[in-house]
């Protein structure tokens, strides 16, 4: 099998497993609701599919640079599809912080090992196309989840989705099993190093910088996804406004990503990192300050442009590092600093709510996401693309 045909099932795959996924996002709240859960409660169980993200990254990561991908992709989904029959069976909302956890520690097994694979049997000149095709497969099935999510609630019921999201996921841990070469069939080129030590990747400076700017991104912009309803609100939108806001936002994201990917081969990828975290900071600081739908429609349409020409790049210095340091290695923190970022934002959204009022949720979350920009400035300033590194 050639490694189109790999990209392509893996993207397929993970693009319907994160659409699975995406049904319950908007779900797990209400569910968190009708199971008693309070506010701090509910913030937990939204919180705890990340918490094990995070705390697991270091550990996934150098396993699978040992072990192998397929096994872990395919492992991960079939434990996703199990997990699926287990949300429905909940009788409190602590049981519900349970399955969050496990749920979120499966996780780990498939996103950031498919970006490692994707990144293996990339062409050197085809890197950023490549990473950028799995994103927005990834992007795409997170965009429609939602939106089928809320069909599915009022048509069908709770118990649906979560069994849906199941039955996507067997069906994707079946693909992966059946149509990805074993990794000694396609993967044997690869010279496997040794991973470097977790510490020692975090103070490489490269990779400090991809990871600091991923940290401080995710923590403003999830003030965004999690708190423009409450704007929106504030301005008298509909929520059917707010559902086209947001998926005009991520669908863009997703749109931006082959095409950003093939210029970050072509040019050194430190320029559209820094140009789109900066520009996508300042659109979110510019929503407090307009009023009605189009205005604020067109910034997030702006800031999704934003984060789709940043991100990209971002996964080919991360891929490119990788094939030193540990492919599964560094794409593990790396979503474990996306993943810190989102279980960060919703606390400190929600106590500058409370202190301050919802325009300095914006205000906040924009600074947030500017110091990721400086950050990210900052320590590539001398990275050289022709050399892959800078220490």
């Amino acid at each position: 099998m050639n490694k189109s045909a790999i990209l392509f099932i893996l993207s397929a795959a993970v693009g319907v497993a994160m659409m699975g996924l995406g049904i319950i996002w908007p779900l797990i709240p209400v569910y968190a609701v009708e199971l008693g859960a309070g506010g701090f409660l509910v913030g937990l169980i939204v919180a705890s599919f990340n918490i094990s993200r995070t705390l697991l990254s270091p550990f996934s990561g150098p396993m699978s640079d040992k072990w192998g991908r397929k096994r872990f992709i395919a492992s991960g989904l079939l434990i996703y599809a199990v997990l699926s029959v287990f949300y429905v069976l909940p009788k409190n909302a602590e049981t519900l912080i349970l399955i969050r956890l496990l749920h979120g520690t499966a996780s780990l097994l498939v996103v950031p090992v498919a970006m490692a694979l994707t990144a293996d049997i990339a062409p050197p000149q085809k890197l950023g196309l490549y990473m950028g095709t799995l994103n927005m497969a990834i992007m795409i099935g997170l965009g429609f989840g939602p939106a089928m999510g809320g069909i599915i609630r009022d048509t069908l019921g709770f118990n649906v989705a979560f069994y849906i999201m199941g039955g996507l996921a067997f069906i994707t841990s079946l693909m992966v099993a059946i149509f990805i070469p074993s990794d000694k069939a396609h993967l044997s080129h690869i010279k496997r190093l040794k991973p470097y030590p977790i510490r020692k990747i975090m103070v490489h400076r490269t990779a400090a910088g991809i990871l600091i700017m991923r940290f401080f991104a995710a923590s403003g912009q999830g003030s965004v996804y999690t708190f423009l309803p409450i704007l929106a609100m504030k301005i008298n939108l509909s929520s059917s406004q707010v559902g086209i806001i947001l998926t005009m936002n991520i669908f863009l994201i997703a749109f931006l990503q082959r095409i950003s990917g093939r210029l970050a081969d072509r040019t050194n990828p430190k320029h559209l990192i820094i140009a789109g975290t900066f520009a996508s900071g300042i659109t979110v600081l510019s929503m407090p300050f307009v009023h009605g739908f189009i205005p604020i429609l067109i910034l997030n349409i702006l800031m999704g442009m934003a984060n789709g020409i940043s991100l990209p790049g971002g996964l080919v210095i991360t891929a490119r590092l990788g094939q030193t340091m540990g492919m599964a290695s560094i794409m593990s923190l790396n979503d474990a600093a996306w993943g810190l970022g989102f279980i960060v934002s919703p606390i400190l959204s929600g106590l500058i709510l409370d202190w301050m009022g919802v325009s300095c949720v914006f205000i906040v979350g924009s600074l947030l996401i500017l110091l990721g920009g400086i950050a990210v400035t900052v320590f590539l300033w001398n990275y050289d693309n022709s050399l892959r590194t800078a220490d």
